[in-house]
Formats: structure tokens, C-alpha cells, sequence
């Protein structure tokens, strides 16, 4: 991220601001800075990768309902034998 600002007003409630002036105070920081680094820990740094690897199929097999029962063997094999209707 880059260090463009923005400047914007917030409400935050009054134990919260006690907490973050007290760890301003504890770390000689700004304010800006430590809301700033509780916003990156919480909103960047624990982003998950958005290309999740593909459950196999063993796990999702048996959550579809079928219409009518039906043998599974016996349908693989037609498919196999190439008379798939």
C-alpha cells in the first residue's frame, strides 16, 4: 500500500480511545500511526490468498440428491463402453 493520505473523522468509543492514546504514549507514536498499524495487521497483513485450492471431490461426494436411485457402477461402465443416454 502506498502512503497516500486520506483524512476522515471517526467515532470511536472512549475506552478504545484511551487505549490507543495510552499505546501512542507507550511506543512514542502518533495516534494516526498506531490506528494505522491496527488497521493494516487487521484489514492487509491477514488477507487470505483469493485463489483457494479446489476441494477434492471425496469430500463433497454424497451431498447431491438424486431424483431416483441409481447404481453408479453399472452407469460408469456405460459411460466407458461409450453409450452415455
Amino acid at each position: 500500500m502506498g502512503s497516500e493520505k486520506v483524512r476522515t473523522t471517526l467515532n470511536i468509543e472512549k475506552d478504545l480511545m484511551k487505549a490507543i492514546k495510552l499505546a501512542a504514549i507507550e511506543e512514542e507514536k502518533t495516534q494516526t500511526e498506531i490506528i494505522n498499524e491496527a488497521l493494516k495487521k487487521e484489514f492487509i497483513d491477514t488477507q487470505k490468498p483469493k485463489n483457494k485450492a479446489r476441494k477434492p471431490l471425496s469430500l463433497v461426494a454424497g451431498l447431491f440428491k438424486a431424483k431416483e436411485p441409481f447404481d453408479s457402477v453399472k452407469l460408469v461402465k456405460k459411460i466407458e463402453d461409450g453409450d452415455d443416454h
